[in-house]
């Protein structure tokens, strides 16, 4: 066993793991602000002109032109409006009348004489606002979990382990440790009883805090419980321990 370290042994928090739920956290909220620019502002004015050139062609148009249209629709598996107004707008210079008029309409709106791409609806619109509302969601419980963890740190003690969210055991509570996601993860779960004698869970995670002396804080629990009550893995090597020279080569035989 390694020579003693003063107690506590405190694991403060590391701000590495946590610093990409901070930029996942802006950029849910870049993300939100885009959707809401294109349901306010762009999606709008996309859904008026399109809109506005689908109900010129309804009325410029002759059936003949529109039967074509609409077998061309057909043709290349496209839907309803959507698909109509795709095939128009790609083909607008085939219809000299409609284009005439429409141009003559997007001067006098002030409007960009090319038509919108796709031709928006009520709907897409909803559907911004929707993912703008999923986005600030994610925003709030990204960067909540920045500040709620800013800070957190646990630490052995003399009376067992303490932590700053004030969950607390002393070692002879403790039941089991359990190691399964140790070795991948990083992730052991002491599991002890409360007062009550309710079964609970303490989470020791080296990625989410100072590793080594996360790693520490584990060996001297297993030491201290009994590394009987170690299930799914193994009993961790001593993370104090001196590492021990290479033996030396033989030496060679004398000719």
């Amino acid at each position: 066993m390694s020579q003693d370290v003063t107690l506590p042994l405190r694991a403060e928090n590391n701000p590495k793991f946590y610093s990409r739920f901070k930029w996942l956290g802006l950029a849910a909220l870049g993300f939100m602000a885009y959707c809401l620019y294109d349901g306010l502002v762009t999606w709008p004015d996309q859904m008026e002109r399109g809109q506005t050139l689908y109900t010129m062609a309804e009325e410029t148009l002759s059936e003949s032109d529109k039967d074509e249209i609409t077998r061309v629709v057909h043709e290349k598996k496209l839907h309803g409006h959507g698909g109509f107004y795709q095939i128009l707008r790609t083909n607008l210079s085939d219809y000299p009348e409609l284009e005439t008029a429409w141009k003559e309409k997007a001067a006098e709106a002030g409007w960009d004489e090319a038509p919108p791409a796709k031709l928006r609806a009520q709907g897409d619109i909803y559907g911004q606002y929707i993912m703008a509302g999923i986005s600030l969601l994610g925003a709030i419980y990204f960067l909540t979990t920045v500040l709620r963890t800013n800070g957190r740190w646990f630490e052995l003690n003399e009376n067992g382990v303490d932590s700053r969210w004030g969950e607390s055991f002393s070692l002879d509570q403790v039941t089991a440790i359990e190691k399964k996601q140790w070795r991948d993860k990083g992730i052991a779960r002491v599991r002890y009883k409360d007062e009550g004698g309710r079964a609970r869970t303490f989470v020791v995670d080296n990625y989410k805090y100072h590793r080594k002396t996360t790693d520490r804080i584990l060996w001297r629990i297993e030491n201290a419980v009994g590394i009987d009550k170690i299930v799914g893995g193994k009993p961790g090597p001593d993370p104090d321990a001196a590492p021990q020279a290479a033996p030396a080569p033989a030496e060679a035989a004398q000719s």
